[in-house]
């Protein structure tokens, strides 16, 4: 690969990073993701600056070509994070169903003390 390419990667890389940093200032992504998304492209920023790095890894892991364990490693990578968006999700309905549940006791409640209060006038 050739250094001006190299340059550029690592610098659309820092910039990758200025921007997740920036969303979780905004408050626009969790602090765990922030961690995710972060060793990603620090991870990123290593295979492109050490020379072999990949190469030595695949080797070392038993992979016969590079590629093979780039992929195996996005394939595991996007199925932690479909499980814990999954978690996330389940957790959110399940606070959405409480939310429900209290509101509709707190109407019939309401409810309750206007029917009250009109029998009492």
């Amino acid at each position: 690969m050739q250094n001006s390419l190299k340059i550029a990667l690592v610098v659309i890389l820092l910039i990758y990073l200025f921007v997740i940093l920036k969303a979780v200032k905004k408050k626009n992504m969790r602090i765990n993701y922030l961690i995710f998304w972060s060793i990603i492209g620090i991870i990123l920023i290593i295979a492109l600056c050490v020379p072999n790095f990949v190469d030595n890894i695949s080797k070392f892991l038993g992979f016969e070509l590079p590629i093979n364990m780039i992929f195996s490693f996005a394939i595991f990578i996007i199925l932690y994070l479909i499980f814990d968006l999954t978690k996330l999700i389940t957790k959110e309905q399940n606070q959405n169903i409480t939310l429900i549940q209290e509101i509709s006791m707190l109407k019939k409640r309401v409810e309750e003390l206007e029917n009250k209060n009109k029998d009492d006038i």
